[in-house]
């Protein structure tokens, strides 16, 4: 599942979806909505970490977090000149903080071990 989502084109080749179709009036989906639907992902994977949590699920909260920061150093990487993208891809960081002080607090109160196996 990762490789379909850290490239657009594996993604529209699963859905059927073309994507930046600049020859054709075309449904399609831009690099821009695909970008700005990652940013919407990260928001709700921070708010599914605390929700796990609460469920008591200890283990999702560290995958999600590799898989958040991985996103992140995707983003990083790339020059974004769009205002709203900029402002959005800013707020990564804080999703990304968030779900780390969730990974903190479950280490500081046992609740994982520093391999990530749940104790409980």
């Amino acid at each position: 599942m990762v490789h379909s989502i850290s490239s657009p084109k594996p993604a529209a080749n699963d859905t059927a979806v073309p994507v930046n179709l600049k020859d054709r009036d075309a449904f399609h989906i831009s690099i821009e909505e695909y970008l700005q639907s990652l940013i919407t992902l990260i928001e709700e994977l921070s708010r599914l970490a605390v929700n796990s949590v609460t469920l008591g699920d200890y283990q999702r909260p560290l995958q999600i977090s590799q898989f958040v920061k991985d996103l992140h150093a995707g983003f990083q990487i790339l020059n974004l000149k769009n205002d709203s993208l900029r402002r959005r891809s800013d707020s990564i960081k804080y999703n990304v903080k968030k779900i780390e002080d969730i990974v903190y607090d479950l280490s500081l109160r046992n609740l994982i071990t520093r391999t990530g196996a749940a104790t409980v």
